[in-house]
């Protein structure tokens, strides 16, 4: 045999030597540290704690999402308003309501603008609803007073109308803190029967007056409006003018007080109806109203104060107090001058429910 035919088969025993041992250490590594093949024996343990995490932070997501929908949900269903009387929401945790702001609120320009209720409530309120007692004269310029429920409606939409017994005002126009636009108002009926002093001298019809008004505010703190009004169809049909000073003087997350001052001037048709007294109805009630000619002029000068207590989620309760001064021609009226007083005082409260929609 050939030296080189030696060499080849001691190489080719080599070979077989080297793959036979190789084939014993891959079969005890199988042994040893065996691996498993997924598609037989399922998911190996780096795979199941992935999907454990995953499941984890579904169902962390999943919890958010729920707890936000039932927030939502009861925004919708049953509306909360900030605990403050005024002023934009707030962070409450974060917060110090102690001396909040007293400023009538970057958000609403038009706050203040329509009466000293409109002043004082939670800008957020759209709706209030609200009954209570008033002790008040039985007619204007009457000496005796009595006790008659007074029911309240506070009405705000998208800061454009707004309704409250002071009327209806839309603001059309405006610019920065100004505004004007239509007003109306509805002016119950004075009976004859209401008050022995008045007999002879007939009813004055329910009263729709309709006009216009302007207002704006200043220093964050004071209003100022006017409205002119004229009598259509029935009542007195007359024209009104009414002016007023409305000043924030004291604000707290609790309790809140405005004050302020007003003026009312009357034309001749609305003076006749409620003061002047013809000779018919002079003889009407017997010659004991004198015949007297009421003319155009300043009918009243007076102040109020109103109050604002926030007495729980939604409700407040809501005093106030006017005085008027009957002032020049038509304090001379016999009903006022012989069976009244110039000196006019009105005292009551509401208790007030208040809501919250958002629109969109």
């Amino acid at each position: 045999m050939s030296r080189d035919s030696r060499i080849s088969r001691l190489l080719v025993a080599a070979g077989l030597s080297i793959g036979a041992l190789c084939g014993q250490a891959l079969a005890q590594q199988e042994i040893d540290e065996p691996r498993l093949s997924p598609m037989l024996f399922g998911e190996t343990e780096k795979e199941r704690l992935e999907k454990i995490r995953q499941e984890r932070e579904r169902r962390e997501e999943a919890l958010l999402i729920s707890a936000e929908q039932e927030r939502d949900g009861q925004k919708l269903d049953e509306p909360r308003l900030n605990p403050l009387v005024f002023g934009p929401p707030i962070d409450e945790e974060n917060e110090d309501l102690t001396g909040a702001r007293i400023t009538l609120g970057e958000e609403d320009g038009n706050r203040g603008f329509f009466s000293a209720f409109n002043f004082l409530v939670p800008e957020e309120t759209n709706l209030s609803l609200g009954v209570g007692p008033v002790y008040e004269p039985d007619y204007f310029g009457s000496d005796d007073y009595e006790f008659n429920p007074d029911p309240q409606l506070y009405v705000k939409f998208k800061n454009f109308v707004f309704l409250d017994d002071a009327g209806a005002d839309i603001a059309l126009f405006g610019f920065s803190r100004f505004r004007a636009g239509p007003t109306a108002r509805i002016r119950k009926r004075r009976d004859q029967d209401d008050n022995p002093d008045l007999f002879g001298l007939g009813d004055v019809g329910t009263t729709f007056e309709f006009g216009g008004f302007a207002a704006t505010t200043f220093l964050n703190r004071f209003a100022v409006k006017a409205k002119v009004r004229h009598g259509i169809k029935t009542g007195h049909r007359g024209t009104i003018v009414d002016g007023q000073l409305t000043a924030l003087l004291f604000r707290s997350d609790l309790f809140s007080l405005s004050a302020t001052a007003q003026a009312s001037w009357v034309g001749n048709r609305y003076a006749d109806a409620y003061f002047s007294v013809t000779p018919a109805q002079s003889a009407r009630s017997g010659g004991r109203l004198e015949v007297f000619d009421a003319d155009a002029g300043f009918r009243d000068l007076g102040v109020s104060a109103t109050g604002y207590v926030n007495i729980g989620d939604r409700w407040s309760l809501n005093p106030y107090a006017t005085y008027s001064y009957v002032y020049g021609d038509i304090a001379k009226t016999p009903i006022i001058a012989q069976f009244g007083n110039r000196d006019q005082f009105t005292v009551g409260f509401h208790l007030m429910r208040e809501f919250e929609f958002k629109s969109r």
